[in-house]
């Protein structure tokens, strides 16, 4: 049960974060100016942060590194699964390809239920 509350929470925070990247303005327009930002530098690094699926594949890397470093017990799936002390490559393959996956799921759930409740909802484009 715990381990379920934990995969619960890990991707409902995921899915958070790559949520505020991709669509919101943030505080004093941070998320905004990132994006345009990583948009001048080059098209393909600026879709990093207009992409749910590309992006939350790097925030599953992070998770994992800081679960590893920086956590003493173990929050990212690939950690619970294979512990902390071994199999680094690995569980960060895992989480990254987990978190991807999680979070477009609940991706593509929020833009069905924005088409359904809102037939006049158009799809920006993004992912």
């Amino acid at each position: 049960m715990t381990s379920f509350f934990i995969l619960t929470v890990y991707s409902l925070c995921a899915y958070g974060m790559a949520n505020m990247v991709v669509y919101a303005r943030g505080p004093f327009g941070i998320f905004e100016r990132w994006r345009d930002f990583s948009h001048s530098i080059s098209d393909g690094f600026g879709e990093l942060f207009t992409c749910m699926m590309c992006l939350s594949t790097w925030i599953g890397l992070i998770l994992n590194v800081v679960n590893v470093i920086f956590v003493p017990f173990a929050f990212t799936p690939a950690c619970t699964v294979f512990g902390l002390s071994d199999y680094h490559l690995l569980s960060a393959i895992v989480d990254m390809g987990f978190t991807s996956g999680v979070v477009w799921l609940l991706h593509q759930l929020d833009e069905m239920m924005e088409r359904i409740w809102n037939p006049e909802y158009e799809d920006g484009g993004n992912g």
